[in-house]
């Protein structure tokens, strides 16, 4: 072998090799979107040797150093502007793994003026932590708020039976359809098992219209008795709640009687989804006298009418928002996980 074909054999080497370590440590959040501090920090390894260090920096100045657990989940204070995060790893044999991804952090809100956006800054400012941090966006009198699935705020509630229910979504690149989605586990301990994880959002003294918007997708369809989305608004002591429930045994979708306690069911058909696909969902809800009005529901594309209205019903004194995602357990107490991407919530 010539000297020439040496030295470009020794590079490609080290060129593979150098591709090689950049794909075994992936960065999942935070993503390309502008986000607020603290900064979740989601990444996962595929390590050729068990890892025993983590450690992330911030702009090249060492930030933690965290227990070599995987995948990582942590929170990171970051400073409002642009940020090179790098998260690096040791194995077990020596061979160290890096990665890095630059970041944009907002700075927090706390003025604004009221013709700019429906959003009631004062409230959202003095809970900041009854709402996370949740950075909303907001253009010509509408509020948003995108990947819910990504946010911190998710907590657990054992809806029905006694269930085992992870805690929040932890975040995963695959599946997903933009690099992260939410990944949620129910396993039943009993016939018909069901577990809610709510989030709150923020807070608007006027916001009367509602978007709900998600994608979501099932490991086992088959053993799904069916999932739930839901908003809910807080007017005053009023409390309106905005469920939509998709019946996989019943065939059609179901929305929430609030005052009333109860499901009442639409003609609108849904069917059990095929396994390793997406559904598409859309809800548009809205507040009109004093009542909650289900608008419309869009699935994959299809729209459909719904024009049904409830009453409220009373809690304590709030302006608040939130939503939450819902899965239902069948008689047979089948575990299952759902993946939840690009979950938007959007009010004027």
């Amino acid at each position: 072998m010539s000297v020439t074909t040496r030295i470009f054999t020794t590079l490609a080497l080290l060129s593979s090799s150098t591709i090689v370590l950049a794909q075994t440590v992936n960065i999942v959040s935070p993503g390309a979107a502008t986000v607020s501090s603290p900064v979740r920090v989601v990444a996962e390894f595929s390590p050729t040797a068990p890892i025993t260090s983590i450690s992330l920096s911030v702009d090249g100045a060492a930030s933690m150093q965290q227990e070599a657990v995987t995948p990582l989940d942590i929170e990171v204070p970051m400073s409002a502007g642009n940020h090179l995060l790098t998260v690096n790893a040791v194995q077990s044999d020596g061979v160290q793994l890096s990665a890095s991804r630059s970041v944009s952090v907002t700075a927090e809100v706390t003025t604004m003026a009221p013709v700019v956006t429906s959003i009631d800054v004062a409230s959202v400012s003095t809970n900041r932590s009854g709402t996370s941090g949740v950075p909303v966006s907001a253009s010509g009198g509408t509020s948003s708020v995108s990947d819910i699935e990504e946010k911190s705020g998710w907590y657990t509630y054992p809806d029905q039976g006694n269930p085992v229910c992870s805690s929040k979504p932890s975040l995963t690149s695959n599946p997903s359809l933009d690099g992260a989605s939410g990944k949620f586990y129910l396993g039943p301990t009993g016939q018909y098992n069901n577990c809610l994880w709510p989030i709150k959002l923020g807070s608007s003294t006027t916001a009367s219209h509602f978007t709900l918007d998600t994608y979501y997708r099932l490991s086992d369809p088959s053993v799904a008795q069916g999932v739930e989305f839901s908003s809910n608004k807080h007017v005053g002591t009023k409390w309106y709640k905005f469920s939509v429930q998709c019946s996989y045994n019943k065939g059609v979708f179901s929305v929430w009687d609030t005052a009333g306690g109860k499901w009442s069911a639409t003609n609108i058909p849904c069917k059990r989804p095929a396994s390793n696909t997406w559904d598409h969902l859309t809800v548009q809800t809205e507040i009109n006298n004093g009542k909650a009005v289900f608008l419309s529901l869009t699935l994959n594309g299809a729209q459909y009418t719904i024009n049904k209205s409830f009453n409220p019903t009373t809690k304590a004194s709030s302006y608040s928002y939130g939503v939450h995602f819902q899965m239902d357990g069948n008689i047979k107490g089948n575990a299952y996980y759902a993946w939840v991407d690009n979950f938007k919530f959007a009010l004027w």
